[in-house]
């Protein structure tokens, strides 16, 4: 998530996170998708972010991506439910406790993220809990989004 305003041509670092966030779930899908096919079921667990409709300074390239791979989960889930009874969900989380806010170069995204510092993210843990619940669900329910945030998040 190095987040930098669209004028300071950070193209590197927009090519980084296209690779990571949209080719790394297009490529993890096509390693997976076949067995799911040839096995009739199972779960597609995608994880996007509240970045996909929400956009925040300096994330018009992140949020893109993260939106990305929202419409693409549904996309797949549209296409492939019905046909396969593969589930298929994305996950939204709001700020998590992680290292993404240190991949950030640009200095004056950095001050002006001082702020959502101090807040309490989400914590691993909350994240996999989502991830549980959406997969004991029965297997005629498909949980199709999951938006989690934490409390102090506006």
């Amino acid at each position: 998530m190095p987040l930098s305003y669209i004028e300071k041509f950070k193209t590197d670092e927009w090519e980084t996170m296209v690779d990571v966030n949209i080719k790394g779930v297009l490529n993890g899908i096509a390693a997976v998708l076949p067995t799911l096919i040839e096995n009739k079921g199972g779960n597609i667990i995608n994880i996007s972010s509240t970045a996909a409709y929400n956009y925040f300074p300096g994330g018009a390239v992140y949020c893109a991506t993260k939106s990305a791979v929202k419409m693409f989960s549904e996309g797949l889930r549209k296409e492939i439910t019905p046909k396969y009874g593969i589930n298929v969900t994305s996950i939204e989380p709001g700020s998590v406790n992680t290292d993404l806010l240190s991949t950030i170069t640009d200095e004056d995204i950095k001050e002006e993220l001082k702020e959502m510092k101090e807040m309490t993210s989400l914590e691993a843990e909350d994240i996999a809990d989502a991830i549980f619940y959406t997969l004991t669900q029965p297997e005629r329910v498909n949980v199709n989004d999951v938006h989690i945030l934490p409390s102090e998040q506006k």
